[in-house]
């Protein structure tokens, strides 16, 4: 028998969508949390509710586009703002969702996004990203 050792790179965790077994949205991936001094990998998930959440690699069942945990992890009403739904595609997606007299924020980590005028385009400074 053999046994195939796969690797998911951290760019490709980072902004996946994390689920409870019962399909409900837990939160997304901000980073890989690596332990001081031994312990298990774990993954720092914001959760809808805005609270960070550190989840051990072994609560995980399986990835693919998303992530889905094994256990249902139970968030807490009422922590901070939910995370604003995702963009549409396109210049005009980016109009309706965001007004333009405000500054609009990263839907990954919530910080305020840059206006690249050459392209057009939004972009956050933290996740490296065009949203």
């Amino acid at each position: 028998m053999t046994i195939v050792m796969s690797f998911i790179p951290r760019g490709k965790l980072i902004g996946m969508k994390v689920y409870n077994p019962d399909g409900v949205l837990v939160g997304t991936v901000q980073d890989v949390a690596l332990p001081l001094g031994g312990g298990e990998l774990a993954i720092q998930v914001m959760t809808k509710n805005r609270s960070i959440e550190t989840i051990e690699w072994n609560k995980i069942e399986a990835i693919g586009d998303i992530i889905i945990l094994r256990e249902k992890i139970e968030l807490k009403e009422g922590e901070g703002a939910p995370i604003p739904p995702e963009p549409a595609k396109g210049r005009s997606g980016l109009r309706k969702l965001f007004k333009l007299e405000e500054k609009p924020r990263c839907p990954i980590c919530g910080r305020k996004l840059s206006y690249i005028k050459e392209y057009g385009r939004w972009y956050c400074r933290h996740c490296k990203k065009y949203v």
